[in-house]
This record gives structure tokens, sequence and C-alpha cells, in this order.
């Protein structure tokens, strides 16, 4: 028997999950949430088997009682501001809850909903879900960097870098994604560079330091960071003492890269090239790395294997089934500490608008410098 999915959010995010969903025969997806008008979702809804009836309208994140009926599985994927009480009310209801990104967009509502699933014990229905934990480069990069360390050394510096050009639906979104109330661009994007060198990479601690922020994208407006380079320290099994690194993001760059650099003590490095996911969906393809010696390619591959969506799929049904198999509450807090520290950092930041200094940020990123 099927367990039925209600979703809350019927756009960007909802579309990767139905990448995953829509193969598989144990899920139905019963009831969807959005903030606008039903007659612009009836060609969608009917898409996946749905009707008018099973479409909820809200405008300030409270869910009806009645859409709670009958499901078993909620997938929380609207904007960031609303998590934290959605997630709180959903778990309240009994059911198993899937929240995307974040569970809030400030440490007090982060801790709050850690702080609710912890006492609960809760912790078996709850799941947060972080995408680049689901790249098959980011399962492969443990097993690269323990052979790799032995023969160049460790890791003294990383640089990861995710540019993303202009889209439609980052301008239609622009007045809210990179303002304070839904956490900003630093937490929409740049929680995802720290999923590979935390989880992939195994670092057991990155520290931010430092950071510059940049508009990008003057369209996207100019009161917010559309573009973040951030300094961290960085210490594992795999790194060497004062190991460091840069995480460079945006949104509307002339120039888009999803890639990690790893440099040994020998001065060889590791490059990851990630795909774009809806790449993925559409492809047997899964990104590439490549491994320099003195300059020079010496060797390169493509990992294989299921997309990021149809991982999460497989991870939400073990969650179903009883076996919670995403992040423990301390790895969350291990990957989120570093969001707490730039909140800090950036109230008092000023934002950089000159376009040489924009583009030389640009630079940087690309060269993973």
């Amino acid at each position: 028997m099927a367990f039925n999915l209600g979703a809350v959010g019927f756009g960007h995010w909802f579309n990767r999950l139905y990448a995953g969903l829509r193969n598989s025969n144990e899920f139905r997806i019963a009831k969807v949430v959005g903030v606008s008008d039903v007659s612009n979702k009836i060609e969608k809804l009917k898409e996946i088997g749905l009707t008018e009836e099973d479409y909820y309208r809200v405008s300030d994140g409270k869910l009806p009682e009645e859409f709670y009926d009958g499901l078993d599985l909620v997938h929380i994927s609207d904007p960031n501001e609303y998590h934290a009480q959605q997630t709180i009310e959903s778990l309240q209801h009994g059911k198993f809850t899937v929240t995307e990104k974040t569970w809030g967009v400030n440490k007090e509502e982060f801790d709050r909903v850690a702080n609710f699933i912890k006492i609960n014990n809760m912790e078996s229905k709850a799941y947060l879900h972080l995408h680049y934990l689901h790249k098959q480069l980011t399962f492969d990069l443990e097993g690269m960097l323990s052979e790799y360390t032995d023969k160049y050394g460790k890791v003294v510096r990383v640089a990861a870098t995710l540019f993303e050009a202009e889209s439609d639906e980052d301008l239609r979104r622009s007045s809210w994604l990179f303002s304070n109330r839904s956490g900003g661009l630093f937490m929409d994007t740049g929680i995802h560079m720290f999923e590979i060198i935390i989880a992939g990479a195994k670092a057991d601690k990155v520290e931010l330091e430092d950071a510059k922020v940049f508009a990008v994208k003057k369209e996207y407006g100019q009161d917010n960071a559309t573009g973040v380079e951030a300094n961290v320290s960085v210490s594992g099994k795999f790194f060497s003492d004062g190991a460091r690194g840069t995480i460079r993001i945006a949104k509307g760059s002339p120039k888009e890269s999803r890639s990690a650099r790893f440099y040994f003590e020998s001065g060889a490095y590791l490059d990851l090239s990630y795909l774009h996911s809806d790449i993925e969906y559409n492809s047997d393809r899964r990104g590439g790395w490549s491994l320099y010696e003195d300059g020079s390619l010496i060797a390169s591959g493509n990992p294989g294997g299921l997309n990021n969506s149809e991982v999460f799929v497989s991870q939400i049904i073990d969650l179903c089934k009883g076996k919670n198999t995403g992040l423990t509450i301390k790895e969350i807090n291990l990957l989120f500490d570093p969001q707490w520290k730039y909140q800090e950092i950036a109230k008092g930041i000023h934002i950089e608008k000159g376009q040489n200094e924009i583009d030389a940020f640009i630079l940087r990123g690309i060269n993973l410098e």
C-alpha cells in the first residue's frame, strides 16, 4: 500500500521531489498546498492525478486541519520563513515530516524545532533534506580523499563555488529569496558547499572566519547579497593542521559553476564538477572528477548510479518504514553552525556594488582560487 504524501509548496522543490517520485509506487501524492489561486494550477494538478479539491491555498503559512487528514507524510518546501511553524505542526499531527533546506531562518527558530524533536523523541519522524548530500560525487569523495591523501599528503585548502545563472524563477522570487526573512542567499545556496566539505570530505569542523558580500545581479535588488565570498578554517581526518577554505556563491552570475577543489600538501589537487539537478534527472550523467599533478591531468572519472532525487526518495521510503537514514541532530548542527556565524557577521557588512570588484569575485570563483 502506498504512503499518502501531502506537498506544502508546488513549485521548484516539488518538481525536484516529483522527479524521483514519478517512477515510484511507494507514494501517492494526495494533497498539495500553494499560495496562488487554484485556477493557475489545474493543469499541473491533473498531471499528477489530482483535482481542485486536493489543492489548499494558504497565505500566512498556517495549514488547515483538514490538510493533515489521511496523510502519512508531509513534504515542506514553501518559503523558509514558514518552515519552523509547519515542521512542528506536522510532527504534532503525527506525520513523517520532510523539510527542505532548513528548519528555520535563524538560530532561534532552528533550535526551537531541533529541541522540539529531541524533547518529544521524534528523531525517527523528522527529516531535513539537503540535496548535495545525495549527489554521487559527494558519496564518492571520502574514498577518493582516503586514496589521494595517502599519496599526496593531506588537504591544505579547499575552494568551493556554486554560481547560478540568471533565471526567471529567481527574478520572480527575488523580493523574498535573498532577504533575512528567508535566511538569505548563504542559507539558500551556501549550505550545499558545506554539505560537500562536511558530509563528503568528513570535516569535523568548519568555522566561518569572515565574509564579503556582493550585489551580483542588480535586477535581483541591491539591498541583499546575491553573492558571498566566505573564508573558513577546516579540520578533519583528511585535512592538515591549519587547513583553510573559501566558499563562493552567487545567483545571477554571468558564468555558472558547481565545483570544489581540494589542494593537497604536495601541490596536487582534486576537482569535483557537479551538475544542475535538472540535467541529472534527464540523463545518466552525475558530474565528474579530475586529479591534477604539477598542473597536468593524470586521472578523471564520472560516477554512475541514482540521481539525487532518486536517492532522496529511497531515504523517504526508509523514513516511512521506521528507519530514518537522514542526518542526526548533531550532524545537522555541525552543518548549520556557520550559517549562524554568517548571520552575525552580515549584520553590519557593506554590500559591494562596484562592477570591477564583482567581476574579480566571479573570476576567483570560476578559477577555484
